[in-house]
């Protein structure tokens, strides 16, 4: 009875273990709440529509006036669908597709085809097989468009593909009483025949009819098919009983590739402004659109123009039109940076990231410049000379409306790639917006003049408070993880580069020098280091001097003139700590995998699970994140300190999740949504990255673009995105003594040039702590061996651009290969000389490799 009762409370607390383990394992699994994505996506209802009404003034030969406001003209063509702009104010008119395109030898009937089209996409079958369209050669030739007016412009609604019914307008099975019925007893002898040779008996069931679809099949045999069909009354709702009747799913009238996209045209005052509406797409069974260009030609210059496209690649690229490059690689870079929801482990040129969503052209004295306003997050600027393809010059934008990522399949010693979709569309809105300049502003400075204004008159930039001196950016490293042993037993231990304490001394000496504008951020705080845990949980390390020692740097900072920029990390996810969960929190892959990535290995250009992995966090989970990060930090009462957010200004990535899925564009609207909310609790916001979503909140910048990515299509790089920012937001580059180029004299001037403050990362501690960690590419940090230079080369800059830290950049020249100008609106110019050999412009000489100040304002 005694062993009875033993057994049976050994079984209990077995059970007891077994359903604490099974409830441990459900809620630790369960992960925390989430979003609907479906809210933040951005989708517009159908604009009323009415019939087009057109009036002819001749003053676009080919089109009639669609449509007009004070600055513009929209005209229209009802046979090819192509549409012109005329800007009243200079007289240039600019075409969504080249006027004499019929006339371009280079261009294959193919390509003539595309240069006619307003759009073209890539779809998959349901075999994964790929295949193109384009509106002109899928619909407009075919006649199945529709012009409709609607307020300020038009919209074209294209019916692409073959709209010729196909075998799917046949019943697959029919009852032998129904064709009886419906066919045979009402149409000829002859008809009868030729139907009932085609469909026969099933053997499981006679009284059933089966379709012979390689008999049917045939083009001549399928169009008699149908014919007798439709003179027999055959009717899609008869379609319908049959299929339900036996059992077979809906079933349209084609099986051939067809899509119905509308295109709305309209003017916004001196803008043209271009949308489709996704959420209005309609594809056909099976077949499912891939990415959609809008607009490839519009404004395209034609071989004998000069001028050049501006794209968006780091900080500003210039392609020159006709620059003799048709035999380098195509121009293509995705806004805001590629997105690492993507399971290749292996990623292609090392780049710059285009941060802003701009792209234009310049031909003669004549300019236009395009923003993508909605959809950015899923745009791609794509760019090509003429000579390889057609003899024209285009920049467009195109956008991927699904997810897509690679499946690889062992077969044996063979592995076969199968290219997957989601079969979710995105179904918010894409839109661009077309701005036109002549004169002395049409060009790369006009454009991000014309830009910039428009971002401030909507409030997304604001101008800087009127502070002399310029910021010197520090990023201080302070715990990092490091595998250690203990009697020979390996673990992960942390490693301290940085105290609190001797943060703090690096300011005072910095203060000592004349430094007092320092703007400090500081990782590696909290949450085992900089590659720190989930941020639901905020404890500062105690190996640095705990929270104690952290308020008091923030006091010292503010006392000294500077601030303390705490930096937090959300979207990557480094430690599987907390609540957080990946099978609930991770983002997905495409191929429905968990989103878990590691750092590249820089000479295989390839992931490394050695410098250890980390978890991209679904944008549905970063609102929860978010949230519980500001309650704790609050707790901190950091006196004067700001934030710095390490990637929501940086990072932008996806979560193919089947049941939840969040595109690119709507984690773009989540993040801004979360940018808003931490503004609100820290009005002093430290971004890194500076992604043109994240302007609106951050009040600094750091690791902006300085350069483009050198990609052998493209010819000269710009300041473009510095002319947009400069007067509105300080900012400075990556580290200087992280770059591959660390000639300090070189950084000074171009510092100077961009207008930018000069940026370091530091250690109190020596590099070599940092060998054998995830961090050892970072061998130079230690502070004292850059002090010197950095003291100098703050001086220099500060000297040359105090006078115009508030100031807004008019116009930026390059007088030669080695002289710049960077013009003020406050008449202040500064000149920038990297040649050894002194230059002199406009009555002012400058040494070399120095600077100078000129013009009236100085």
């Amino acid at each position: 009875m005694r062993r009875l009762r033993i057994k049976w409370v050994a079984a209990l607390a077995c059970l007891l273990a077994a359903v604490a383990a099974a409830t441990w394992i459900y809620f630790g699994s369960r992960g925390v709440p989430a979003i609907k994505p479906a809210a933040y996506v951005q989708a517009q209802e159908a604009p009323q529509t009415s019939e087009l009404s057109l009036r002819q003034d001749g003053l676009v030969p080919d089109m009639r006036l669609a449509a007009e406001s004070p600055e513009l003209g929209l005209y229209f063509n009802e046979e090819t669908a192509e549409f012109a702009v005329l800007d009243k104010r200079g007289g240039n008119v600019w075409r969504s597709n080249p006027a004499d395109r019929d006339n371009d030898g280079k261009a294959s009937s193919y390509e003539k085809e595309a240069l006619a089209s307003q759009l073209a996409f890539s779809f998959r079958d349901n075999q994964g097989r790929l295949e193109t369209y384009s509106s002109f050669g899928q619909s407009v030739s075919r006649g199945q468009f529709q012009a409709e007016a609607i307020a300020g412009g038009l919209r074209v609604t294209y019916t692409l593909g073959d709209m010729s019914l196909g075998i799917e307008a046949l019943p697959k099975l029919i009852s032998k009483a129904r064709m009886e019925e419906k066919i045979y007893g009402k149409v000829d002898e002859a008809g009868a025949k030729y139907v009932s040779t085609r469909y026969l008996p099933q053997k499981s069931n006679p009284d059933v009819l089966e379709r012979l679809d390689t008999a049917v099949a045939r083009e001549l045999v399928l169009k008699r098919m149908i014919e007798i069909f439709q003179t027999a009354g055959y009717t899609e709702e008869d379609l319908a009983f049959d299929n339900e009747d036996n059992g077979i799913g809906a079933a349209g009238g084609s099986d051939k590739p067809s899509f119905t996209i509308p295109l709305d045209v309209r003017l916004d005052g001196e803008s043209l402004v271009v949308s489709v509406p996704t959420s209005q797409i309609q594809e056909s069974e099976g077949y499912r659109i891939r990415m959609l260009n809008m607009l490839s030609f519009f404004g395209a210059a034609g071989i004998g123009e000069q001028g050049y496209m501006m794209v968006p690649d780091g900080s500003g690229s210039l392609i020159y039109l006709n620059n003799g490059k048709s035999n380098q690689e195509v121009y293509a870079q995705r806004v805001y940076g590629e997105d690492e929801n993507d399971n290749s482990g292996r990623r292609g040129q090392v780049a710059q990231s285009a941060r802003l969503p701009v792209f234009g052209l310049k031909s003669g004295d004549a300019a236009w410049y395009a923003v993508v306003e909605k959809g950015d997050g899923i745009a791609t600027v794509n760019a090509d000379v003429s000579g390889r393809n057609n003899s024209y010059n285009n920049v467009f934008a195109g956008f991927a409306l699904r997810g897509e990522d690679e499946l690889e399949l062992y077969k044996g010693n063979r592995v076969e790639e199968i290219q997957l979709l989601t079969e979710e569309r995105y179904a918010g809105d894409i839109e661009v917006r077309y701005s036109f300049l002549s004169g002395d502003k049409a060009d790369y400075s006009g454009m991000a003049e014309h830009y910039r204004n428009g971002l401030e008159a909507s409030g997304v930039l604001k101008p800087l408070a009127d502070e002399s001196e310029l910021p010197f950016f520090v990023t201080m490293l302070g715990a990092v993880d490091k595998r250690k042993s203990f009697l020979g037993v390996p673990y992960q231990g942390l490693v301290s580069m940085t105290t609190f304490d001797q943060a703090g001394a690096i300011a005072d000496r910095l203060a000592g020098d004349g430094i007092t504008n320092v703007r400090m951020r500081y990782m590696g705080w909290f949450g085992e280091g900089v590659n720190h845990e989930a941020p639901d949980r905020v404890k500062t390390e105690s190996i640095l001097g705990g929270a104690a020692g952290m308020r008091e740097l923030a006091s010292k900072l503010e006392g000294l003139g500077g601030k303390l920029y705490p930096d937090v990390a959300f979207q990557h996810v480094f430690r599987e700590d907390g609540r957080f969960a990946p099978a609930a929190d991770a983002a997905r892959f495409v191929t429905r995998e968990q989103a878990e990535r590691t750092p590249y290995n820089r000479a295989f250009n390839s992931m490394d699970y050695e410098l250890g992995i980390y978890y991209l966090l679904s944008p549905a989970k970063l609102p929860y994140y978010a949230e519980k990060f500001l309650e704790r930090f609050d707790k901190l009462k950091l006196s004067g300190s700001g934030l710095a957010l390490r990637d929501l200004g940086d990072k932008l990535h996806a979560d193919y999740r089947t049941k939840r899925i969040v595109f690119r564009d709507t984690a773009k609207q989540i993040v801004q949504e979360q940018l808003g909310e931490i503004k609100d609790a820290y009005s002093d916001l430290l971004v890194a990255g500076g992604n043109a979503y994240a302007f609106p909140y951050a009040d600094r910048l750091i690791n902006v673009p300085t350069d483009d990515s050198g990609f052998n299509l493209t010819d000269e790089t710009i300041p473009f995105y510095q002319i947009v920012l400069h007067g509105y937001a300080d900012y400075a580059g990556e580290p200087i003594n992280l770059s591959n180029d660390q000639d300090i004299a070189l950084h000074t001037l171009q510092s100077i040039e961009l207008g930018m403050a000069p940026h370091f990362l530091w250690t109190h501690e020596s590099s070599s702590k940092l060998k054998f960690t995830t961090f050892d590419a970072m061998y130079s940090t230690e502070y004292a061996s850059w002090y010197d230079e950095a003291v100098e080369m703050y001086n220099r800059a500060n000297e040359a651009l105090s006078g115009v830290r508030t100031a807004r950049i008019a116009d930026h020249l390059r007088h030669s290969d080695d002289v710049t100008e960077t013009r003020y609106d406050n008449g202040i110019s500064v000149y920038v000389n990297y040649s050894d050999k002194a230059a002199t412009v406009n009555g002012t000489t400058i040494e070399g490799h120095n600077f100078a100040i000129g013009g009236r304002g100085r």
